[in-house]
């Protein structure tokens, strides 16, 4: 799929102050922005309008013995903020028995749901068993907010609801729930953007508080210690990372660069990283894929064991768990997607259209939103996927192009069995084929108004025109300075033009890759790769000039580092 480039215009000063600038990051922000400030950074958590009546109903289960559940996601957002909410009350009972003498057990539990036998959100049978089983207190965490029905008939079993959520609003406000939502109606708090784990950590952070008021002997800052959860949620489901989620990510990295958590310390050396290299590359193609390939293609509850686990031999066991079935996702998701791409093609040839839809009865629910998500990289349009559960199709979507899932689902009228998510991703059931196509003609239309007669366009922000020659380690140390990377604060990119090509070659087991040796305008030979531009090997040949759009990053091997270009696209001059 060809790309746009486009070249941010120079700006006066340092590589710093482009970067700066190409962010929309003012001269008077730029310390803020360089620097980040906890206590001016942040916002207390007494921000959210209810969060006094969500601190105090908990402590009143606490103090009774009221059983507590939470209720998140089979997701890594769902699954840090459940770990969160489950330690930081865990904690909080116990230094409350120990300095207020509590003699009150914990009756502290935790449900994920399954994809398959639930389905997203809060199902009415979920609370049909916890109502069952006596539960006084529910906590949602990263779901809820759309499920009005369902905690309506919490409230008439006389489950009292906390639902900690960003997802957007149902078309009813649950009427009896404790709202913590940045979305809420009438809610004041400040940053809207929030992850669901956010949301936790704000609970938390004021259960924490609360019990340091009462006099529990919680060190100052403890609350801290339950960042790292934050900068893995607010990274793996693509959170923006500015204003207070930019500090969050800060200081969660850190705190997990040194994480006591042994389950975390486990993921990481299955997946080959030591604890101090960790960032937000790391977070999205290291630990999110093995914590979400648990929900994915079994229970959530292998990675909430791995997040939660009190010795370093459990945190082993589980991490082993996650990394087989990370790999046996990788496996079923490439078997799936070379399904979905014939589809997708003869769909194109048959009904030429702004959006894609695609289904197949035998795939897993798990992986839709990863053939959603490739679909949109290879052809540049909105794409849902869906597969069978049952009579029904379980689906997720994902966007581009500044497409509104959420109002193109309502667009559809009343032909879901649920839906829900945000703008740029969300999940769905249809109960029968027959709807589906429904569906389809009812997006491709809602797509042709958005997009018009043009396609949506796929564009490269390009910080700067850069030779080669020019990203040096000071430049390495520049770009560091504007770390944490991630939406909202895209990795830097460079464009390197008229370079000569030496020599080029595949590399990788699947020949997928490439590998050239080139002359920068200094005629010093440097070697730049590209992951999945190994077609170009076979076209490229001495003496040809490229156009290279690149990132500057740093390899490590064996105690040796060295800087690394990577291609991020290429056109022959």
């Amino acid at each position: 799929m060809e790309k746009t480039w486009v070249v941010a215009p120079k700006v006066e000063g340092d590589i710093v102050a482009q970067l700066l600038a190409n962010r929309g990051v003012a001269d008077a922000d730029r310390d803020a922005f360089l620097l980040p400030n906890w206590e001016q950074g942040t916002y207390p958590p007494t921000g959210f309008t209810q969060m006094p009546r969500a601190v105090e109903r908990v402590f009143t289960a606490l103090e009774q013995g009221e059983p507590i559940v939470i209720h998140g996601d089979y997701d890594a957002d769902g699954v840090c903020g459940s770990s969160l909410l489950f330690e930081a009350i865990r904690d909080v009972h116990k230094k409350m028995s120990t300095t207020q003498s509590w003699t009150s057990q914990l009756f502290l539990s935790v449900f994920l749901p399954d994809r398959e036998k639930d389905g997203y959100g809060v199902a009415m049978h979920t609370i049909d068993r916890i109502a069952d089983e006596g539960a006084k207190l529910l906590l949602t965490v990263d779901c809820g907010i759309a499920n009005a029905d369902q905690l309506d008939r919490a409230h008439e079993r006389g489950v009292d609801v906390i639902v900690c959520d960003h997802h957007q609003l149902g078309d009813r406000i649950p009427p009896h729930a404790i709202l913590l939502h940045p979305l809420a109606p009438n809610e004041t708090y400040p940053n809207k953007t929030l992850c669901g784990t956010g949301v936790a950590f704000k609970l938390a952070s004021a259960l924490i508080h609360e019990a340091q008021r009462r006099g529990a002997a919680f060190p100052v800052g403890y609350e801290k210690w339950l960042l790292d959860f934050v900068a893995i949620a607010t990274v793996t489901d693509v959170m923006p990372l500015v204003g207070e989620n930019r500090v969050l990510e800060h200081f969660g990295l850190s705190v997990l660069r040194k994480t006591r958590r042994h389950g975390l310390r486990a993921i990481l050396a299955s997946a080959g990283t030591a604890p101090e290299d960790v960032n937000t590359e790391t977070i999205g193609f290291r630990i999110g894929p093995r914590l979400n390939a648990a929900g994915r293609l079994s229970s959530a509850k292998f990675a909430f064991d791995a997040l939660t686990a009190s010795t370093a031999e459990e945190a082993t066991v589980a991490a082993a768990t996650l990394e087989s079935l990370n790999t046996e996702r990788q496996k079923v998701f490439a078997h799936a997607y070379d399904t979905a791409k014939k589809i997708a093609d003869a769909a194109r040839i048959a009904h030429p259209s702004r959006l894609l839809v695609v289904w197949q009865d035998e795939w897993l629910p798990g992986i839709v939103g990863l053939i959603a998500g490739r679909l949109v990289t290879d052809y540049g349009v909105p794409a849902f996927a869906f597969a069978k559960v049952g009579e029904h199709y379980v689906g997720s979507g994902r966007s581009i192009g500044g497409l509104h899932l959420v109002q193109a689902m309502e667009s559809c009228g009343d032909i879901f069995l649920r839906r829900g998510g945000h703008p740029q991703a969300c999940g769905l059931t249809i109960a029968t084929q027959d709807l589906l196509h429904t569906f389809r003609e009812s997006m491709s239309q809602f797509a042709r108004t958005h997009f018009g007669d043009a396609p949506p366009s796929v564009t490269l922000q390009i910080d700067a025109e850069l030779p080669l020659e020019h990203a040096d380690w000071a430049l390495v140390e520049a770009i560091a300075r504007c770390a944490p990377f991630g939406e909202g604060n895209r990795p830097p990119l460079f464009v390197a033009r008229n370079v000569e090509v030496i020599a080029a070659e595949t590399m990788g087991s699947t020949k997928a890759h490439l590998r050239m040796s080139v002359f920068d305008d200094t005629r010093t030979m440097r070697k730049i790769i590209g992951f999945g531009f190994g077609d170009f090997a076979a076209t490229l040949k001495m003496g040809d000039h490229v156009d290279v759009v690149y990132a500057v990053e740093v390899n490590e091997w064996k105690g040796r580092r060295e800087l690394q270009y990577r291609i991020v696209d290429i056109r022959l001059c």
